[in-house]
């Protein structure tokens, strides 16, 4: 009964899914929007610096100081030796031919997670119409081709909101995100086993095997927590570091745009809930004595996590990019987009 119950609410909250990302979708193209693309750039270290450079580099540096009462700005200088001569470089900003539209990828995101929500309808459908009672007893492998293709384009537009122009800072945290997405169908297989385990862990062998199952679910599952709190600690701090140069820096601007910083904390927030599932279904099964399947209700969750994240990223970015987020500070403008 209480399958059934969680499976009637699955398919009901993949017809919301689809309607909401068709909603989304044409929303997106419909209004009238600023422009959403930014270019990228790459950082090189140039060596051989020439006297009249380094000098502009210190001149630079000390107007910075100026500027900022507590200033971490500065273009650092790299000193090398060569041929036993000592010399000194730079680093600089190198333009990429690589530009991103945050819309575009917004809008893929949604296309794609509307086409697998639309499969789960249409599955769900037709179990119904073959009076089959289609309830999810195993780890779901689409789900995380899903994710894998979708949470990378949410990095990536989230990186943007923080200002990341560094087309490998973006890539490595889009790719790290994928690699951690991947490893929730590892941990899924795992957490199955553990369940077979558990059924037949009255047998001394069955309980070894438990025990090293749940060794690696631990290992795996460590892993991943690495891999996220690496790409929202890039993330946030840079973000906060923008705050901090506009309150101890004379730019002439005061403040971010609070819809900012409502888009990074929100998104972290549902992120990391993410790998809370996985966690409770492991802590129900060692401690339950129940013979149990944690699957039906896990899908769930994911489910309106996912739902949540693209429908609430999708949201704040139109008002992003619009001219509602802006603010106007004698003859400053702070957009993130032009």
């Amino acid at each position: 009964m209480i399958r059934s119950k969680m499976n009637i609410a699955t398919t009901i909250l993949n017809g919301i899914a689809c309607l909401m990302f068709t909603t989304l979708l044409i929303y997106l193209y419909a209004i009238k929007t600023r422009s959403s693309t930014f270019s990228t750039w790459t950082e090189s270290v140039v060596l051989g610096a020439t006297p009249m450079i380094a000098s502009t580099i210190l001149e630079t540096n000390s107007t910075l100081l100026h500027m900022c009462s507590n200033s971490r700005l500065a273009m650092p200088l790299v000193s090398y030796s060569m041929n036993n001569v000592s010399l000194v470089g730079t680093v600089f900003a190198s333009s990429s031919t690589v530009a991103i539209d945050s819309k575009t990828l917004m809008a893929l995101t949604l296309l794609l997670s509307l086409l697998f929500h639309l499969w789960r309808v249409y599955v769900s459908v037709e179990s119904y119409n073959h009076l089959q009672v289609n309830e999810q007893l195993e780890p779901d492998f689409l789900r995380w081709i899903e994710y894998t293709l979708t949470s990378p384009l949410q990095i990536v537009v989230i990186c943007g909101t923080v200002y990341t122009r560094n087309i490998s800072e973006i890539t490595q945290l889009a790719a790290l995100q994928a690699a951690l997405t991947l490893t929730g169908w590892t941990i899924e297989i795992l957490i199955s086993n553990l369940e077979i385990a558990k059924h037949y862990s009255d047998c001394n062998s069955s309980a070894h095997d438990f025990n090293q199952i749940l060794l690696q679910f631990f290992v795996v599952f460590f892993s991943a927590v690495t891999f996220h709190i690496v790409i929202w600690a890039n993330i946030m701090s840079k973000y906060y570091s923008h705050e901090h140069n506009i309150e101890m820096c004379d730019f002439g601007l005061t403040e971010l745009p609070a819809i900012l910083g409502d888009i990074v904390c929100l998104q972290c927030i549902l992120f990391s809930l993410f790998g809370l599932i996985p966690a409770l279904q492991v802590l129900y099964i060692v401690y339950s004595k129940k013979k149990c399947n944690t699957f039906v209700c896990a899908g769930l969750a994911y489910g309106v996590l996912s739902v949540l994240s693209k429908g609430l990223l999708a949201i704040m970015f139109v008002k992003l990019i619009t001219d509602d987020s802006c603010i106007y500070l004698n003859n400053n403008k702070v957009c993130l987009y032009s």
